[in-house]
Parts: structure tokens; C-alpha cells; sequence
């Protein structure tokens, strides 16, 4: 039973206590006042209306030893095509403009 008076009493407390806090008024609406048009909320699209252009570095590798690397640049219109094309290889290192693939040969 005192549990729950004590829940009340803080209950009503908290409602008193922000009930009374001052309201703030804002004096200078300089910046409420700048119109805004819809350009300016308009979200920039992140779509390239070009194809992308990287250039791609293979490098095939025998025992942990280089034993090839090849360099092409590569337009891509989609990047799953893109991924599609390279299934087998792992990405060695990416950078903006560039990517380098990389392939173990198995011997037997």
C-alpha cells in the first residue's frame, strides 16, 4: 500500500513541477521568416545518369605469389552485372576509381 502512494505522489509531483516551468518566446524570427521553397527540401538523387567508369586490376596468384595481373577499365551500367561478371574473385583493395580482384589458382 505505501508503494503505491509513493508512486502518486511522485506521479503528481512530476506534473506539478513541469507545469510551472516559464514558457521561452523566441524575440527575432529572422529565420523563421526565410521563405522556403521547394528546391530548397527538394533530397539530391544519388544516380548517376552516366555509366561508371573504374578500372579494374586483376591480380591471379600461385602458392601466395603473384604470377599475373592484368588492368582493364570497366563501364558499368549495373552493379550487379558488375559483381555477376567478377563471381569467383575476392577484392583485394577498393578505392574510389579503382578496384583490385584477386584469385588463388589451386594446383593439384
Amino acid at each position: 500500500m505505501q508503494s503505491w502512494l509513493v508512486i502518486s505522489v511522485l506521479f503528481i509531483s512530476s506534473f506539478t513541477f513541469t507545469a510551472n516551468e516559464p514558457v521561452r518566446e523566441v524575440k527575432n524570427h529572422s529565420l523563421a521568416s526565410s521563405a522556403v521553397t521547394k528546391e530548397d527540401k527538394a533530397v539530391p538523387a544519388f544516380v548517376l545518369r552516366e555509366p561508371l567508369e573504374l578500372k579494374v586490376i586483376l591480380n591471379t596468384y600461385e602458392n601466395d605469389n603473384l604470377v599475373d595481373t592484368k588492368e582493364k577499365v570497366e563501364t558499368i551500367w549495373a552493379m550487379e552485372d558488375f559483381w555477376a561478371q567478377y563471381d569467383g574473385w575476392v577484392v583485394e583493395d577498393q578505392r574510389t576509381g579503382q578496384i583490385t580482384f584477386k584469385r588463388e589458382l589451386e594446383i593439384a
